[in-house]
């Protein structure tokens, strides 16, 4: 989009749904035109940062222009730079690319029910890092998370995921248990050990090699923690 378009959270939503909106999302003449001198790509992780932080900003306040920082263009049927590299939940009430006003092309997204590094989202990253050169990874979590939950409930005793019941549920809770585990009962609250889930796996994450690693190391990027709120649409980092 060029600058000085805006939409609310809502209305633009809506006008998606009715095909009535101007975005073209589907047209890569849309997306060459939203791409120019005013959107720069980020080159360091530190600008990568702060397009996110904008971006967030104009999400929640309902000023959506869905900004393109990709160099590819025209090309976008066939290449790919995103600037970001993002693990999240799979909660259907998160779309990244809304929460951070960037068109398609710029994020890359791995999903898992309590955004936590297993083989698919870490050999994800690992790619992003290696191959398309993201700055940028955020491992985002966000409020009200029903693996979090789970994981207290384990924590606490009062839940287990048998595979037998449960198939597959337990093994994504139980990446997330240890950080559970390490909370005080006390104060083992959804939205501290949400918090604290984030900053654990990103800090795992960062110490994977033989990838991300030295890219930290050597400052090629940054390993990042967040949490987005639901009710506000905005993103604490």
């Amino acid at each position: 989009m060029n600058e000085g378009s805006s939409f609310s959270r809502r209305g633009f939503i809506a006008s998606a749904a009715a095909g009535t909106t101007g975005l073209a999302v589907g047209s890569s003449a849309a997306l060459a035109a939203s791409n120019g001198p005013e959107f720069p790509h980020p080159k360091t992780p530190e600008e990568a940062i702060a397009l996110l932080k904008k971006g967030n900003g104009r999400y929640a306040k309902g000023k959506l222009e869905l900004r393109d920082y990709s160099p590819v263009g025209e090309r976008v049927a066939s290449s790919q730079k995103p600037f970001a590299a993002i693990i999240t939940c799979a909660d259907s009430r998160i779309s990244p690319t809304l929460v951070f006003d960037i068109h398609r092309g710029n994020l890359f997204v791995s999903r898992i029910a309590g955004n936590t590094v297993d083989t698919g989202t870490l050999g994800s990253t690992e790619y992003a890092v290696a191959v398309l050169g993201v700055k940028v990874v955020l491992v985002l979590g966000h409020s009200n998370c029903g693996a979090v939950k789970a994981a207290i409930d384990v924590a606490n005793g009062k839940a287990k995921f048998p595979r037998n019941k449960f198939g597959a549920i337990g093994s994504f809770v139980n990446l997330i248990l240890p950080t559970a585990n390490a909370v005080p009962r006390s104060r083992r609250t959804v939205p501290r050990v949400t918090v604290a889930n984030a900053r654990a796996q990103a800090a795992l994450l960062a110490g994977k090699g033989p990838i991300i690693a030295p890219a930290v190391k050597s400052g090629k990027i940054k390993v990042i923690s967040g949490v987005y709120d639901i009710a506000t649409g905005r993103v604490n980092f």
